[in-house]
C-alpha cells in the first residue's frame, strides 16, 4: 500500500531528490548540511538552502541556517517511500537486466519518479521481495520500517580475522566498479592476512586471490565479523 503522503500529495521530483539524499546521509549516522547535499545533487548551496526552507515550511524537515537539516516524521515517511522505489529498481536492473552495479543509481534516479506503483509491486514479486539493494543497503517496507544497515568497516578487523561483506559505500561509481572487478561485493567472505599500522593498507585473502587494499577501500567495505565455525569458506 502506497504511503498516503506520496499518494495524495505528490511531491515534485526535486523535492523527492532532496528528501532521499537527506535520508541517505542520516542513515549512516551523519548530519546533513547544505554543502554536502548540494554536492551530492549537483546544485548550488544557495538553491539548496532555498529548498530546505520550502521543505521546512511544508513540515518535511527541521532546518536552521548554518545548523544543517533533519527529516521530520512526515519527511522520513516520504523519503522512505522514495528510497524503497530506488533500491527495488536497482535490484531489478542488476539481477534481471544484468546492468553493472556502478551504473544502476543513475538509471534508478530517472525511473523512480515515473514508475507506477503496480509495476514496482510486480517487480518486487518477480525478485522475491528482496531485503537489500545490490550494494547491501536495506529496502524499507511498505509502511516505512527499515532494518539497520549491517556491518562494520573492514579496517576494524585485525590480522587473522574473518568476515563477510554485507554492504559497500555506494556513493562513488568508480569505486563501485573497482570493487566489482575485484569481487568485493556483498556476500563475499574474506580473511585479513595483514594490517599495516603505518600506511593503513590491508592484505586480504578473498577466495584464491590475495588483494592489497588502501584506506579508501578499507573504509568502503562493511563486513560482519565471523568467528568459529562461521569462518568456513572464508
Amino acid at each position: 500500500m502506497v504511503d498516503s503522503l506520496a499518494k495524495n500529495s505528490p511531491l515534485s521530483t526535486s523535492r523527492e531528490d532532496y528528501l532521499a539524499d537527506i535520508y541517505r546521509i542520516q542513515a549512516v549516522g551523519q548530519s546533513a548540511n547544505t554543502g554536502e547535499v548540494a554536492s551530492h545533487l549537483g546544485v548550488t548551496p544557495a538553491s539548496t538552502s532555498a529548498m530546505f526552507k520550502r521543505l521546512a515550511q511544508e513540515g518535511l524537515v527541521n532546518y536552521k541556517s548554518y545548523s544543517g537539516v533533519s527529516l521530520t516524521e512526515e519527511g522520513e515517511r516520504a523519503a522512505s517511500h522514495i528510497i524503497r522505489r530506488h533500491r527495488v529498481i536497482e535490484r531489478f536492473l542488476t539481477d534481471i537486466l544484468g546492468i553493472d552495479w556502478e551504473r544502476v543509481d543513475e538509471f534508478a534516479n530517472r525511473m523512480e519518479h515515473a514508475m507506477p506503483d503496480e509495476v514496482l509491486e510486480g517487480i518486487e514479486r518477480l525478485l522475491g521481495d528482496p531485503d537489500t539493494c545490490p550494494h547491501g543497503y536495506p529496502i524499507p517496507s511498505e509502511d516505512g520500517a527499515i532494518a539497520l544497515a549491517s556491518g562494520q568497516p573492514v579496517e576494524s578487523l585485525v590480522a587473522g580475522e574473518f568476515g563477510v561483506i554485507r554492504r559497500v559505500d555506494e556513493s562513488d561509481a568508480q569505486l563501485l566498479r573497482h570493487l566489482r572487478e575485484r569481487g568485493l561485493v556483498p556476500g563475499t567472505a574474506l580473511r585479513v592476512v595483514d594490517a599495516n599500522a603505518i600506511d593503513g593498507t590491508r592484505t586480504l585473502q578473498v577466495g584464491e586471490a590475495t588483494l592489497v587494499i588502501g584506506q579508501r577501500i578499507a573504509r568502503a567495505l562493511f563486513v560482519e565479523r565471523l568467528a568459529g565455525s562461521d569462518r568456513q569458506g572464508a
